[in-house]
């Protein structure tokens, strides 16, 4: 089964909406859990020979199995893939589950508050209708709890760097994510032995932390 997770921006664009199906903005939170996804990011050796990382379109993964075989799709002469296990925070809306994950960040989320530093918006931006001061919390909107992990928002306690993407995604398919346990996460790099031959995988050394993650979980998980 597809275990490939897409940006939450996608989603109308991706047309999952059936005429059963709730959008974002008309769901509740009934759950919220912390798992573990893989990302699955490539570089290939540039003239001057140095190693460039790259983050596309369905490199977020549920499973490690689902992350492989993105790389072996994506594989081209050259090409050295890395899988790096995230953690990530899981919202059930009802229909599909919502994750919340964050790159380029050794301590993913440690920066995120469940209560609302500001009583402002963000320059350019307004208060939903019904907006909260916490949406780690049953029941609350779907779509706020979403917004609440905008970059610029409320929730933040400093202001996150741009390229320490904050990323919203969702699952197409019913796929059952891993829960995210206080051991240390894991990483592989690819090696090739011919385009004949499926990529073999080296365990590597990954640094990032998933204890932010995992205090708000045991915080305001239900």
């Amino acid at each position: 089964m597809n275990a490939v997770l897409q940006r939450i921006e996608d989603i109308r664009r991706d047309k999952v909406f059936y005429h059963v199906l709730k959008k974002p903005e008309e769901l509740d939170l009934k759950s919220i859990k912390a798992v573990k996804i893989y990302f699955c990011f490539y570089g290939r050796n540039s003239w001057n020979s140095a190693w460039v990382h790259k983050y596309k379109t369905n490199c977020m993964h549920l499973t490690l199995d689902s992350a492989k075989n993105y790389a072996e799709t994506s594989r081209v002469q050259g090409s050295v893939f890395n899988i790096t296990e995230l953690p990530a925070l899981q919202f059930d809306g009802g229909n599909y589950p919502i994750f919340v994950t964050q790159i380029n960040e050794n301590k993913p989320l440690k920066d995120y508050s469940a209560d609302a530093l500001s009583q402002d918006a963000p320059f350019g931006s307004v208060k939903i209708l019904g907006y909260r001061d916490n949406y780690m919390s049953y029941g609350a909107p779907l779509n706020g709890v979403v917004l609440s992990f905008t970059d610029n928002g409320r929730f933040w306690r400093i202001p996150q760097a741009k390229n320490n993407l904050v990323i919203a995604l969702y699952a197409q398919n019913p796929v059952q994510a891993t829960e995210l346990e206080n051991v240390k996460m894991k990483a592989w790099k690819s090696k090739s032995f011919g385009k004949k031959f499926y990529l073999n995988w080296l365990a590597i050394e990954n640094n990032t932390n998933q204890l932010a993650i995992l205090n708000l979980c045991n915080e305001f998980g239900f």
